[in-house]
């Protein structure tokens, strides 16, 4: 009777809990979308170019911004960031270096963003002499998203059946051929989930690109080594140093138009990793 009792406490308990997540979520949601969502929907304003004095700009070359500095970012923290999973998950045993290199990843995560933007900007803007522009960005977001990518996308490898390994190489395959034709694919679809949080952090990222990437720009940029204004920044700058009187305005749907974006990108990863998971299971069926 103790027993079902403590059970029934824990499982009200974890229900509480897990309602008022989704509470303050959708309340997160709901006040700022109905802030800034008729904004965020105006044609002038999520396609024009943002004013530097005057009011009625627009965001879209911040828009473009953002989402070229996250391919960058991706670009190249993901290689990196499989090779390592494939070694913490594949080859890697347990001792000092795997758990020194767990420990340096540890200390990664929990640094405070705006150590990563100082980083970035004595290294890559200063020292590299890039100045501002997305290519110091990107590898500043690269380095401050690298642990959370590498461990999500170790687990992913780990969660591979082992019979899987097994099967392949008691056809003849080595240990290379095995995780290369096996094993990555069959991680695949948890690799594109994985990425979606690293995506979401890198499009709301602030603290890191005002240092290196820039604020305020009109025009797209094309090449890597261009200044950029990620919109994240700009609604920061817009909020606390911008002249034009509507910069309310700006920031309400710029933060309306920011969480539509990352809303967009994670339901479209989920639905291509979904999509490849149902190729590979039905592909052999109907084959």
């Amino acid at each position: 009777m103790k027993g079902s009792r403590a059970d029934k406490a824990a499982t009200v308990v974890f229900w509480a809990l897990g309602l008022v997540t989704i509470a303050l979520l959708a309340f997160i949601i709901i006040e700022i979308l109905a802030r800034g969502f008729l904004t965020a929907i105006n044609p002038k304003f999520f396609l024009g170019k943002p004013e530097a004095i005057k009011a009625g700009g627009g965001i879209f070359p911040m828009i473009i911004s953002s989402l070229y500095l996250a391919a960058l970012t991706i670009l190249i923290s993901l290689p990196i960031a499989i090779g390592a999973a494939i070694y913490m998950a594949e080859y890697a045993k347990k001792g000092r270096l795997n758990n020194f290199i767990r420990f340096c990843l540890d200390s990664l995560a929990t640094l405070p963003s705006i150590v990563f933007g100082l980083f970035g900007l004595a290294l890559f803007v200063i020292y590299f002499r890039w100045s501002y522009c997305l290519l110091a960005g990107a590898f500043t977001l690269a380095i401050l998203n690298l642990p959370i990518l590498l461990r999500s996308t170790e687990e992913a490898i780990k969660l591979v059946p082992n019979t899987y390994r097994e099967a392949s190489m008691c056809l003849g395959a080595s240990r290379w051929t095995t995780i290369r034709q096996v094993v990555i694919p069959t991680a695949l679809p948890g690799i594109m989930t994985s990425t979606i949080l690293p995506i979401g952090r890198i499009m709301g990222e602030s603290a890191a690109i005002v240092y290196t990437t820039g604020l305020f720009i009109r025009n797209i940029p094309i090449s890597p080594f261009d200044t950029a204004a990620p919109l994240a920044g700009y609604i920061w700058y817009a909020q606390s140093e911008a002249l034009v009187p509507d910069y309310r305005q700006i920031v309400n749907g710029g933060a309306a138009l920011l969480l539509i974006i990352v809303f967009a990108i994670y339901f479209l990863a989920r639905w291509a990793g979904n999509r490849y998971q149902q190729t590979k299971l039905l592909g052999p069926k109907m084959k």
